[in-house]
Order: structure tokens, then sequence, then C-alpha cells
């Protein structure tokens, strides 16, 4: 049986010794069996420098056979693991570029094509110490964390980790012996992560590494042997400043080579051609300023009473109020409470239970729940990462989001970032205007064959929805491009001051696109927009691509409009591309009941039962 294997991760590391001082680093290489690795799609990493302290809280997504899934992370000695929180993360999904359509100037009088239905929907865009196998591999800790089988491990070859991790029952191919090996010379520990015996791919939950070191960095080459074409990195910064790339280029997208009839859905094919004309190793800036403080207040989290009288429950019956209380659309809470609730079996005549805002579950009602081992889980997997997090973002009140994509031959050098005090905000609300200066044939407003005005003032002709120079790829290549490069402004931020400018090709695209303005493009360092718009959103501007400084999509005379409204489909960029690590769609509210909400939760399928 062939089984379709996609994870989304970033492994930590931190040696330091190579890079710079004080290095923290974030990679690694996860792997399926002893020939072959695991292909990595993407990695999605929050990164948080408190003094001397570097915190990460990294996702991993995986489909595949459960005993085939292994995690192995060089980090620094003294690092600290524990749970971090899936609906965290998403949270940050807010800051992901976002590209639409703020203004229609209609030049022509034409009838108005009535809005299809369901219109107006929503943007995309233990012990240690003790040698334990391997001969060479001292166990410095080991312990059960939520799913996770959890190890730090000291090394003293290559050779004796394999050996140990082979042992234990991870599988770990030939080629990485060689992307490790530094790790291993420099004084790395590693930490091991496999699923405990029962536990499902279902349950994989995202970490929160700490560890010593005040330069985050992606140690970048041990992925390179289980790295998709163009895999996607999502890097989250907080700090005081904006953060910089250290050893990379940066790079402002040409707005010219965006989608923007489908929401600049093609955001990251643009990015991956812009850093491949870097030299592939390049990173967008999707946004940077000051971080939404009141984020924290959507995090759910239990009040000490419910967390009390949960652990009363002793039955499915005794459950069933709390789902009811339980937020079940909670990516966090619906993994919690799967892992005790199973679908009802209608077709084999077992008659289900009805658990008030939960539906109908296969759960017998005297079936025994210990509500002691659940009210422990939403103190230590809800409340406390969200607490963790909420004092970082207090403490780190500015976040730079990166984006970039990188194929296995361009990852020889890892990134590492730092903070530039003088640079200026970059929105992530991008937002241009149409103009719809013809009818259809049968007397509307053609919105198939338009022009649109880029916030930089780039003019782009659209013909049946396709325009000439938007740039599509597949895997690692592209496919069609035309004149536009996908990097307007090639650039290096350094520590101080304004960018430093390799290469600008923006008096050729303007050229081309009828106008624009000097040096501009999406992501850019300087030269500020408009605040304000109707979502909280920073408007799109600026001589160099600076917007605002609020996430969201500008206001307008049409302002939020969507694809439905103008067939187009979408109005954001889906920045994570077919593989989601930056999810695609930001948390919504959360709510309960009903047997659709049964259906979400549990997907229908039979799992295992924890308390």
């Amino acid at each position: 049986m062939t089984h379709s294997r996609t994870l989304h991760l970033a492994l930590v590391s931190a040696t330091g010794l190579a890079l710079a001082p004080g290095a923290a680093l974030a990679c690694g290489g996860l792997f399926c069996n002893n020939s072959q690795p695991v292909v990595q799609q993407d990695e999605s990493i929050l990164f948080a420098v408190d003094g001397d302290t570097t915190h990460m809280h990294v996702r991993i997504v995986y489909a595949g056979p459960p005993q085939e899934f292994g995690w192995l992370l060089p980090v620094p000695r003294g690092v600290e693991t524990a749970l971090s929180s899936e609906a965290v993360l998403m949270s940050l999904e807010m800051y992901r570029a976002n590209f639409s359509i703020g203004e229609i100037e209609r030049t022509v009088e034409c009838e108005e094509l009535p809005p299809p239905p369901d219109a107006g929907g929503e943007p995309v865009g233990g012990a240690g110490g003790e040698p334990s196998g391997g001969g060479g591999v001292e166990v410095l800790s080991r312990e059960p964390i939520g799913p996770y089988d959890r190890a730090i491990l000291d090394a003293r070859t290559v050779e004796d980790l394999r050996a140990w991790l082979n042992e234990n029952g991870y599988q770990i191919p030939d080629q990485t012996d060689e992307t490790l090996r530094p790790y291993v010379d420099q004084g790395a520990v590693f930490v091991a992560i496999k699923l405990l015996p029962g536990e499902d791919v279902g349950d994989l939950v995202p970490l929160r590494l700490s560890f010593p070191g005040s330069t985050p960095t992606i140690p970048i080459v041990p992925t390179s042997v289980a790295a998709s074409p163009d895999m996607g990195l999502a890097v989250h910064v907080l700090g005081q400043h904006r953060a910089v790339p250290l050893n990379y280029l940066h790079v402002q997208v040409n707005e010219a080579a965006i989608d923007w009839l489908s929401g600049g859905s093609n955001y990251r094919a643009v990015v991956a051609q812009a850093a491949d004309e870097a030299g592939g190793q390049a990173f967008a800036t999707d946004y940077a300023g000051a971080l939404d403080q009141s984020l924290p207040a959507n995090w759910w989290r239990a009040d000490p009473g419910l967390i009390a009288r949960i652990a009363e429950v002793r039955t499915v019956t005794d459950l069933g109020p709390f789902t009811c209380e339980l937020p079940l659309f909670d990516p966090d809470i619906s993994r919690i409470i799967r892992g005790i609730l199973i679908p009802p079996d209608f077709e084999g005549g077992r008659e289900p239970t009805f658990l008030d805002c939960a539906g109908a579950v296969g759960n017998a009602p005297d079936e025994a729940v210990d509500g002691a081992a659940l009210a422990a889980r939403l103190e230590t997997e809800i409340n406390a990462p969200r607490a963790e997090v909420a004092t970082l973002f207090a403490a780190q009140p500015y976040l730079t989001r990166f984006t970039s994509s990188m194929s296995a031959n361009e990852m020889t050098e890892d990134p590492a970032f730092a903070f530039n005090p003088d640079l200026l905000d970059v929105s992530n609300a991008h937002s241009a205007k149409m103009i719809v200066h013809q009818c259809d044939a049968d007397g509307y407003y053609d919105y198939n064959n338009v022009k649109v005005i880029t916030p930089s003032g780039f003019t782009v002709e659209y013909n049946d929805r396709q325009a000439e120079g938007v740039i599509l790829r597949d895997r690692g290549m592209t496919v069609r491009q035309g004149d536009e490069p996908g990097a307007a402004v090639i650039e290096r931020l350094p520590l101080s001051g304004p960018a430093i400018v390799q290469q600008d090709n923006t008096p050729q695209i303007a050229a081309r696109n009828e106008g624009g303005g000097g040096s501009s493009g999406t992501g850019g360092t300087t030269g500020g927009g408009g605040a304000g718009g109707s979502m909280g959103g920073g408007g799109a501007g600026g001589s160099m691509g600076g917007g605002g400084t609020g996430p969201g999509v500008p206001a307008g005379d049409d302002a939020g409009l969507t694809g439905a409204d103008i067939g187009s489909g979408t109005v954001s960029a889906d920045v994570g591309g077919d593989s989601g690590c930056a999810c695609s769609t930001a948390p919504r509210p959360l709510s309960t009941g009903g047997f659709a909400l049964l259906v979400a939760l549990l997907g229908l399928k039979p799992r295992r039962r924890r308390g």
C-alpha cells in the first residue's frame, strides 16, 4: 500500500558556532524509513528573543503511518520543551500578505451583473543522565509530552546517534549523516520525538522549545535531504523592532507579476521567482509592525471553576453538558475531545448517544471518562502554552513575518535573523484599483477584461482574466512569466540605516506597465503608506512599497470586494500554497452545537480514546 505523506515543519537546532555568537537555530530532518526521507512541504516558525534565550513555537503536520513518524532536532544544551498551541499559530495568519481590489472605477455605462448565490464570501488569502543504547549516546532526558515520546540526546558521533535512533524505532536515511555531522562536532544535543504507542498522526501538537541564544537561525541544511521543490517558509519573529535576514538577501515583490484578479493566489510563486533571481536565498517581508495585543483575548482558556467541575466527570453522560462550554471548533480543544468521543455508527445498528451541543456520538452513555485527566490536559495543553505566548506578546510588541521558498539545491547556508530599528513598517494589505472600461456581449460590465492599477501605480491589463506578466510556478520551476521579473527590488537589509539596493528593476517594470513611481514593490523597506481601513488594515502604498501599520483588508468605495463580486474566486493570497503550512484561513469565532459540529469535530472515523 502506498501512503500519502505530507508534512509542514520546522525542526529546531542551535549551535551558533559557525554563524554568529549565541545563534539559536530551527530546522532539521524528518524521516519515514531508513532509505527515503519524508518529503518536507513547508516550514512555519514563531521566534521570540527574550534576553539571552530564544523561544520557538513550531507547527508539525504529517500524513502517513504513525509508526513512521519521527522528528530530529539539533539544539543547544539547556533546551526546554513543552507543548504549544495550534490556535496561537493560526492567529498569526492574519499577518500573511493580502491582495485585494479595493476600488472599482467604471468608465462606461453597463448593466451590473447580479452576484452569484452566497456571494460575498471571505478573503483567502523523566530521569536523565543515564547512558541508553547506541554506546556513545547519553540520554539527558526522556519523557512523554502530550502525544510524543521525547528524548534529549548527547551523541559523541553521528554513527552513535544513528545507532541509538535505530535501536529505539527512529529511522534515518544514510544521506543525512553529513548534514548532521557539523552539529555533532559543534557540541549540539538532539531532541528526538516520535508518537507514543496508540497515538495517531491526527494528534500532532505544535511544540515550544526554549534554548540559549539570541540570534534566531534556521538550520536549513539538514532539511535539504527531505525538501520538496519550492518548500515554503513562513517565519514570524517577535522583538522590539523590525527583523531582518542577516545573511540572506531581501526582495520586494513585483506587483505587476501578482494575479490581482485571483486575490494574489500566485504570491508564493512570485516570491519563489524573486528569491531565485536573488541567487536562491532571499526573503520577502509580508508584514512588519505592531503586534495586535488583543489577539490573546481570542485564545480561549479554561477558568479554574470549569477545570474543577470537569475533574468530577466520570462518564460520557457527565461530559455532555461541558460540550456546550468547551469551544469545540478550537483546534486544540477539538484534538483533545477527539481522543474521548467517537463518531456514531449508524449502519452498525448501535444506538448513538446524544450529548447536548456535541450531538450524536458512538460512545455508550455510561462509558468511563477520566475527568481528572481531561482537566489536567486543559491546564497543560490549553492554558499554559497560551499564557506563555501572551506573555511573550506583551514583552515583544513588534512582529515581522517573512515568506520565502527554497529547493534542496539552495539550502547551502542557514539563514539567521537580527533587528534593525531604523526600517519602517510594512503593511500586509495591498489594495489595487480596477478600471472596468467595456461591457460584455450581453451588456453587463465586463470584469474579465479590465485594467488593474497596483498600489505602486503600475497599470496591468487583463484579457479574459489573464495578464501576460503573471508568474506561475510548478515544482520549483517557472512555467509562466512573460517579461516580468519576480523581484522589483533586490536588497540587503543592514542592522541599522536604510536598505542597500543590489538591483532595482522598477524602471523597466514601470516602462512595461504604463507608469509607476521610483523603486516600488510589495514588502518594501522605505516609504510609509496610509493607516486605517474598514477591517483595521493599513493602506498600501509608499514609494518603496511600505504600507500602514495595521493588518487587514483596506477600505475603499468597494472595500472588502471578494472574488464572488467580480467572478475571480478569492481576494487574498494563500501563502501556504497546496501544502498549507501557512494556514490559508485565519481563525474564526469559536462555536458549538449540532450534528454538523460532530462531523467536523470527529471526522467520521474511529479513533482510540484517551481519558
